[in-house]
């Protein structure tokens, strides 16, 4: 059994997950898919969060009263500052991480820095949410019902933990990386692949937009299935 711990996304929830779950838990793991302070159930805690610690103490908290080890730990989007910092600290708990469309600066760098630049933010803003439009008639995955359901529970998101720099991973844990062929242009996951490519680090394309854990689901278990397994093939392909 294989022990995942997914890391959702900006204006997201835990509840992201939850057509990825049950392909996981169908294969015997344990799946661990909570939602940030001040995000999904917990949104009316959003004042709380501080700085990047404040999501990474309470993930390291969680692995640490759960006594989680060899853990698969995956970070959708902006979740990846949140995956890549907690590697930092607990790096001996952990069997991989897995970067899915994410945002993960370099050493020392913020997840701003992957942004448009511009003034920086006060600390305390929340970032508002922008509902979320059907897109499969311009090729995209993202139909309407998906749209409106996701819409629904989108929640704002405070600004100061991509105001802090994140760590580097430690080079003892092996990192696996993957992206959406239909991710807009403009994300900041679409830095970290540019970087990859300069660097010749190899990763997998998923052909499914940004939200693939809601839209293609399947295909986000298979990849993480593949990483417990570590059987996938890390060469540049699309599943």
């Amino acid at each position: 059994m294989t022990t995942f711990v997914l890391v959702h996304g900006a204006f997201r929830g835990g509840w992201a997950w939850r057509r990825v779950r049950p392909h996981l838990v169908a294969a015997g793991h344990d799946v661990h898919a909570p939602s940030l302070l001040g995000a999904g159930e917990r949104v009316a805690l959003a004042a709380a969060v501080t700085g990047l610690d404040s999501w990474v103490d309470e993930l390291e908290a969680l692995l640490v009263a759960e006594d989680l080890t060899d853990v698969v730990l995956v970070g959708h989007s902006q979740g990846g500052i949140v995956t890549t910092a907690l590697a930092a600290r607990v790096p001996e708990r952990l069997r991989c991480v897995v970067h899915l469309d994410a945002a993960v600066p370099e050493p020392g760098e913020r997840a701003l820095d992957l942004g448009p630049g511009g003034p920086v933010p006060e600390r305390d803003l929340l970032v508002p949410p922008r509902p979320l439009a059907a897109d499969t008639a311009d090729g995209g995955d993202l139909d309407a019902a998906t749209a409106a359901w996701t819409s629904a529970r989108l929640t704002p998101t405070p600004v100061a933990p991509s105001l802090d720099p994140v760590p580097a991973v430690p080079d003892g844990v092996r990192q696996i990386y993957a992206f959406c062929d239909r991710t807009p242009p403009g994300y900041p996951s679409q830095v970290t692949r540019a970087r990859l490519d300069a660097r010749g680090t190899p990763y997998t394309v998923l052909a499914a937009g940004h939200d693939a854990p809601l839209t293609a689901p399947e295909l986000v278990a298979d990849l993480l299935l593949s990483a417990a397994g570590q059987t996938l093939d890390l060469h540049m392909s699309d599943i």
